[in-house]
């Protein structure tokens, strides 16, 4: 039982912590590249390199933390974590931030999967029946937390005109947790798996899975709703800071704001399934939410000096697309071919992140923001298409 509380408390310590860091300059990064002379267009490029790396390393770093050592890939990834975010405060060329952000792809691959299953291990070792339902509650309570400190810590640094700084601070502050898990992580001995990762069989899965997704078309119709979906919400993701530094709001605000945000998205997933049922089904619900959130895109552009008010509601509708999402779509995949699909769908969105990122950036530099938010509008009303199309096929098939 000792053991077991200890292992919680430092899972915990070291989410809290990193979650905090990490989360210092995110409400104003866009803000800071532009104010060191990055267009639009650069600053899309940082975000589509860093998407790229992550695409690109994602099975390699995956069998390094199984084969050899989590406890191993989390330093790395923790390491790398530090040093970008120092690299960044004392570099402005562009082609050094975007090596940096490149490096912080690969970074983020090291880290994801690794730190969960290091997790998983230290209370399922010797315990395989183990129920881990509140230990991923509090584990995920206390990344919030950090993130929802770390915002108005932000805002707080911002205020008193620390702001480049900012990225020195998390350097270090993340180097701190890296030191932390060194000294005090512990890794059970578990048995090493012989299985050999392989592009070609990354890529054979991908083909499979893919057909079976273009055969399924209530399955393709959702998908590409949800491309849609997302690719306006990354244009709104890129977009809030200028276009609110542009209407007046000022930017020590911006950490309170996502504190709100974060808040609400905290809330609103647990009604997720009460939702849907409100509404009569999934399929409905996320035409809803999708119809809903372009209209709170249009309130942001028809009142841009309060534009902060619709966009925190439409992030907390925008919060119950997951949950509602993914409950419907797994409920519509055969066991056998789940992962396999799950990884398709993470695919579509990997690349409508990237187009979105891109689009964004050309458009907010040669037409201004107004032009991309209205494209974040546009593609929202988009997505409600193949959400209108699922239920016509859901009554064509008496699902």
């Amino acid at each position: 039982m000792q053991n077991l509380k200890r292992n919680e408390r430092f899972f915990l310590t070291v989410t809290l912590f990193s979650s905090f860091f990490t989360s210092l300059m995110a409400p104003f990064w866009v803000i800071y590249f532009n104010k060191i002379n990055l267009d639009f267009s650069q600053i899309s490029l940082l975000i589509i390199i860093n998407h790229i790396a992550v695409i690109l390393f994602e099975i390699p770093t995956g069998a390094l933390a199984d084969t050899y050592s989590r406890k191993f890939s989390v330093l790395l990834s923790l390491l790398i974590g530090s040093l970008t975010s120092i690299g960044i405060y004392f570099n402005t060329s562009f082609t050094v931030l975007l090596f940096l952000y490149f490096l912080s792809g690969v970074g983020a691959t090291l880290n994801s999967g690794a730190f969960e299953s290091w997790f998983a291990d230290s209370f399922l070792f010797g315990q395989k029946e183990m129920d881990l339902t509140k230990y991923w509650g509090r584990l995920t309570s206390f990344n919030y937390l950090g993130s929802t400190i770390g915002f108005l810590g932000g805002s707080i640094l911002v205020r008193y005109n620390i702001f480049r700084e900012i990225w020195l601070i998390e350097g270090i502050g993340i180097f701190w947790v890296f030191i932390y898990v060194f000294l005090a992580g512990k890794e059970a001995k578990l048995q090493k798996k012989t299985d050999e990762y392989s592009y070609r069989e990354y890529f054979n899965k991908i083909a499979k899975g893919t057909v079976y997704l273009f055969k399924h078309r209530i399955l393709l119709s959702i998908t590409v709703g949800s491309f849609f979906f997302f690719f306006s919400s990354g244009i709104m993701s890129m977009l809030w800071q200028p276009y609110f530094e542009r209407a007046g709001i000022p930017v020590e605000l911006f950490g309170i704001i996502l504190a709100l945000t974060m808040v609400l998205s905290i809330f609103v997933p647990r009604y997720a399934d009460r939702i849907a049922e409100r509404f009569k089904g999934a399929a409905r619900t996320l035409m809803i939410v999708s119809i809903t959130s372009a209209l709170f895109i249009f309130m942001m552009y028809a009142i841009p000096k309060y534009s902060f008010i619709p966009y925190i509601i439409y992030t907390a509708v925008y919060s119950a697309h997951t949950p509602i999402f993914m409950s419907y779509f797994n409920k519509l995949i055969p066991s056998s071919e789940r992962a396999t699909i799950i990884s398709i769908y993470s695919l579509f969105i990997s690349v409508s992140t990237i187009l979105c990122t891109y689009s964004f950036g050309i458009l907010s530099d040669k037409k201004g923001l107004y032009a991309a938010l209205f494209l974040s509008l546009i593609t929202a009303l988009i997505s409600s298409i193949p959400f209108k199309r699922a239920i016509g096929l859901e009554k064509e098939l008496c699902l």
